[in-house]
């Protein structure tokens, strides 16, 4: 056994015990076991007829004490405890009545019980801020499905918004484990769930199928909704939606979780044409009782380079180009989680997850289709054997976004698994792949702290911000001695480790960085209101009962991997916030040299020659420390004329206050401008020009600088000189009055 193979076994052994050691730990404690058999809180959502709203109270082990966890629709002045104990129970030296509507609850939050004057410690009362889930299973409880992730439950849901709103009233068709690492290293799990019919919960849309994400070995609990906001913010094709929410399961409160829209083909999730429907109505049987067939490895079960399997189904629909929904998956879960599926020459590992159960001739046309892309991919032209560009078959910007959001987030996952594609029939989409919907970021922004090796033998680290990952990761997370042991001919990075050789790639990717994610996570991780802060507050009432439910915070010993975890639930927020800080300024460096760097390499030579050298070495020294390089206004005639021709049309954002009274004028971004006449009528003139003038000297505007190429301008003083004054607004006059020149129109 060579010596990395023995470590990663015996990582995986310490892993295991950790947890089972954890799960396993008793903890003695002197009012943990009290003469009280039963602590039940009832009509905690009382606006509705129900009798599912209740909860027990639950000893907390490292408080050593008991609490009672309520839902956001509790009123606290009207509750109703049922008690069975050994004698009569006081609270605070108030008897408590069993079975009758009582208000002590709502006299305090910390209560001394006491039964027939012995001690039995303190009792806690917390509410949340969310609405809540109720659920109560066929079985009277969650422990067996807990300690069994192949089980399945039914039983009946009720759940309500922060107002008591019954948002979903009704049974449940399947309650099932949810997720590998996710159900296997949590003590809180994540479930799957399933409805008999359709239903719209929390204004998410139509589905039978959700998950109940339980963010466990996230102590922030918001990194998968914030990487979500990013995903829909940059303009990814297809997100998933998610709500936070309170779940109590037949009396036993069980912390926040989020109620997530799954990822599948579907009108409100990924709405593209549905082959496996399509399927199952030309064919007889249930399409996964039809024979399993494995092509170029041993079995169905073994991972193997330049094969596939699928289901020898008799009939197929006329059209087979769409839709698929495919992911990537980890070689070593390949076997067991893809009914169908293929391996690419590469050695990338290929789920297909609709059609499920694809037929061979359905198998074999999106194998061919993706090994042929891949194969453009890997080439140093960017073309296959074909003569077919990458391009050709993905839709690149949506690739780059997919490539971005694994990258800023940093997520082991990256490109191996949870990376989900698509593909429309060629008769109602554009006949290419699309990367999205993004999925699973628990063990992104620092959460999970690992170092990769790919086939080149580069390794790459997940905690540390100033390198990139995603883009080095291995093909499908194995490693050198796998390949070895296996005389796999697989060699080189991921995907977009590949596409990140060719030039075109790695400028567009540059654009897309700095004209769709860098605003966005400077608004999420700066300033005195961050949107990370904001969508954490949103939760915090709920949070803070949960972390007392199961300790998820107070730093590394309490984590299950790394050290991601604050000394209460907002500090382990700002974990999070920092990490974003960190890898944006890194990423902010690393895609600056690309970007606006025109692919047209005349056009980029013709802008730099006509460029006076004074000005690109006073622009240098200057603006080293913003977010762009930027030019001063001292160009010539022929690089304006330039400007015109190759002005494209986009928008970017004005600092709201004067240059000098903002440290980074990169992250203080307020008005919306579109480069064009400001009177957006067509012409530059006069009228534009005494516009901008009476702009430029007001104190709190901040002009244009020109940059060194012609499609950007980065809004502050002209002369760079830290005014904001007459000679930069007749810089600016003596522009725009040039028929070449287009001033900013005001949205």
């Amino acid at each position: 056994m060579s010596r990395s193979v023995f470590f990663r076994k015996l990582t995986a052994a310490v892993f295991s015990a950790f947890i089972i050691g954890a799960a396993a730990e008793v903890y003695a404690a002197e009012y943990e076991n009290v003469p009280v058999s039963r602590f039940r809180v009832s009509n905690i959502s009382p606006m509705v007829e129900t009798d599912m709203d209740y909860t027990d109270w639950q000893y907390n082990e490292w408080d050593d004490d008991h609490v009672v966890y309520l839902p956001a629709t509790a009123d606290r002045s009207s509750l109703v405890i049922d008690i069975d104990c050994e004698g009569e129970l006081c609270l605070n030296g108030v008897p408590v009545v069993s079975g009758k509507i009582t208000d002590i609850l709502s006299s305090a939050d910390e209560f001394k019980v006491t039964v027939n004057g012995t001690d039995c410690g303190r009792l806690r009362v917390m509410q949340s801020n969310l609405g809540c889930i109720y659920i109560a299973t066929s079985t009277g409880g969650l422990d067996a499905l807990d300690k069994n992730k192949y089980l399945t439950e039914t039983g009946k849901a009720l759940m309500l918004d922060s107002d008591g709103v019954i948002v979903y009233e009704g049974d449940i068709e399947k309650l099932t484990s949810h997720g590998n690492s996710s159900w296997n290293y949590s003590k809180k799990k994540p479930y799957n769930l399933k409805l008999p019919a359709k239903a719209d919960l929390y204004g998410m849309g139509k589905a039978k199928k959700w998950a109940l994400i339980a963010n466990y070995l996230d102590h922030s609990m918001i990194r998968n909704k914030i990487t979500m906001e990013m995903s829909r913010a940059v303009g990814m094709e297809y997100v998933m939606d998610s709500v936070f929410a309170d779940l109590y399961a037949d009396g036993s409160y069980r912390g926040t979780y989020e109620l997530y829209e799954r990822v599948q083909i579907q009108k409100n999730r990924v709405n593209i044409r549905d082959l496996e429907e399509e399927t199952e109505k030309m064919n007889v049987y249930s399409l996964d009782q039809y024979p399993r067939i494995a092509v170029g490895a041993e079995n169905t079960g073994t991972f193997r380079p330049d094969s596939y399997k699928y289901y020898d189904i008799p009939e197929d629909p006329e059209d087979i180009t769409g839709g698929y929904l495919l992911q990537f998956q980890l070689w070593n879960r390949y076997g067991s989680k893809a009914e169908s599926g293929f391996c690419t020459s590469h050695g990338k590992a290929v789920e297909i997850d609709s059609p499920e159960y694809a037929s061979k001739a359905q198998t074999e046309y999106i194998r061919t289709f993706v090994q042929e892309l891949e194969n453009a991919i890997y080439s140093e032209t960017g073309y296959n054997e074909l003569g077919r560009h990458y391009s050709d078959y993905m839709d690149v910007d949506s690739f780059i976004r997919a490539y971005l959001v694994e990258e800023i987030s940093m997520d082991i996952d990256a490109e191996n698994t949870s990376f989900f594609m698509y593909k429309d029939s060629d008769l109602k989409g554009d006949g290419k792949l699309h990367f999205a919907p993004s999925w699973d970021f628990d063990f992104a922004y620092g959460c999970f702290p690992t170092s990769r090796t790919n086939e080149n033998g580069e390794m790459v680290y997940s905690y540390k911000t100033d390198n990139l990952y995603a883009a080095k990761a291995p093909n499908s997370g194995y490693g050198e001695d796998y390949i070895i042991q296996n005389n796999l001919s697989v060699s080189g990075t991921n995907w977009a480790g590949s596409l990140m050789k060719k030039e075109e790639f790695v400028k567009r990717t540059a654009k897309i960085y700095y004209e769709q994610f860098e605003p966005y996570l400077t608004k999420m991780a700066y300033g005195t209101e961050p949107l990370i802060y904001e969508t954490a507050r949103g939760i915090l009432g709920s949070a803070e009962m949960s972390n007392v439910r199961w300790h998820t915070y107070g730093g590394r010993d309490y984590t299950v991997f790394g050290s991601s975890s604050g000394k209460d639930f907002m500090a382990s927020v700002e974990l999070v916030r920092d990490f974003v800080k960190k890898r944006k300024d890194y990423l902010d460096e690393y895609w600056k040299p690309y970007y606006n760097i025109e692919v047209d390499e005349t056009t980029t030579e013709t802008t730099t020659e006509t460029t006076t050298e004074n000005t690109t070495e006073n622009t240098t020294e200057t603006m080293t420390e913003t977010a762009t390089e930027s030019m001063t206004g001292s160009t010539t005639e022929n690089t304006t004329s330039t400007t015109a021709e190759t002005f494209t049309e986009f928008t970017t954002e004005t600092v709201s206050a004067n240059v000098n009274e903002t440290e980074d004028t990169s992250k203080t971004y307020a008005e919306v401008f579109v480069y064009g006449d400001v009177n957006c009528d067509g012409k530059v003139a006069a009228d534009d020009a005494a516009f901008v003038l009476q702009k430029t000297l007001n104190s709190a505007f901040v002009m244009p600088i020109e940059k060194k190429t012609p499609d950007w301008i980065r809004y502050s003083d002209v002369g760079l000189d830290g005014k904001t004054a007459a000679d930069d607004a007749a810089m600016i006059l003596q522009k725009v009055l040039s028929s070449s020149y287009k001033m900013p129109c005001e949205k």
